[in-house]
């Protein structure tokens, strides 16, 4: 069985997943909202009608086509695992943090504005808006043994499948996609999300070697944020991913 994978490293609510293949009423609702920022109050970039067009397209396909797909995802916040029904919908879901350390260990997920379901929590004392005295205690998985295990199990799953990660994990990302693509290689098709932290908490040094790595393996990337203004060109890039997926198993887009 051919398989397109929604790996999603630091879901934040899912609310990227949702944009795409939750309920319509929600994703209608946050358009919604985002037309009367533009229109009315005259707030944040422009979006237009095209776009709204476009992504309705994609949500048409992929939600008709939702056996094609399967969904994992990693939180490292407990709180936010058991406050929000998204994660229902995931055929896996982890509640650990990622890390660049060599073995397990138990870690200090610290929360962003003192928050206990903040979507800025992070395992770096680096970042502005945490504290030292604030935190819940997650499992800190070693990226490269989560995926290992991850494609252990992926691979009695599926014969065949391409892997489309998103992530926004707080100063994380470097490490994960060092070893998402050293376990996946070529079935490692898309990466989507934000990089920014890996500035923020680990120095422009770690960022820009990121980049150069990600450029080196030509990694495709695409920003994807639960900014309704982020979901079009983010929507298309996983839809080309699908259409690939469907030419090779000779199927047709409806």
């Amino acid at each position: 069985m051919k398989k397109v994978i929604y790996l999603d490293v630091g879901t934040h609510f899912g609310q990227e997943f949702l944009s795409l293949f939750g309920k319509n009423q929600t994703f209608y609702v946050k358009v919604l909202r985002r037309m009367i920022g533009q229109y009315i109050f005259r707030r944040g970039e422009k979006f237009t009608l095209t776009n709204i067009r476009t992504m309705i397209q994609s949500r048409r396909v992929v939600r008709e086509n939702l056996k094609d797909f399967l969904f994992f995802f990693v939180e490292a916040n407990p709180n936010i695992i058991n406050h929000a029904d998204v994660y229902t919908r995931a055929h896996g879901v982890f509640n650990c943090a990622l890390t660049g350390n060599p073995s397990l260990d138990f870690t200090k997920l610290f929360l962003g504005n003192d928050y206990k379901l903040s979507q800025g929590s992070s395992i770096f004392l680096s970042k502005d808006n945490v504290s030292r005295d604030n935190f819940v205690t997650t499992l800190g998985v070693p990226a490269k043994i989560f995926f290992e295990a991850l494609k252990q199990h992926i691979d009695s799953l599926s014969t065949d499948y391409v892997v489309v990660l998103r992530l926004n994990c707080e100063g994380v990302e470097d490490d994960v996609i060092y070893s998402a693509h050293e376990i996946f290689k070529q079935k490692l098709v898309l990466i989507s999300g934000s990089l920014k932290d890996v500035k923020g908490c680990k120095g422009v040094q770690a960022y820009e070697k990121l980049e150069n790595y990600m450029s080196f393996n030509s990694i495709p990337f695409v920003f994807f944020s639960s900014l309704p203004n982020s979901w079009e060109k983010a929507h298309s890039s996983i839809m080309r991913v699908y259409d690939e997926f469907q030419k090779l198993t000779g199927k047709k887009n409806k």
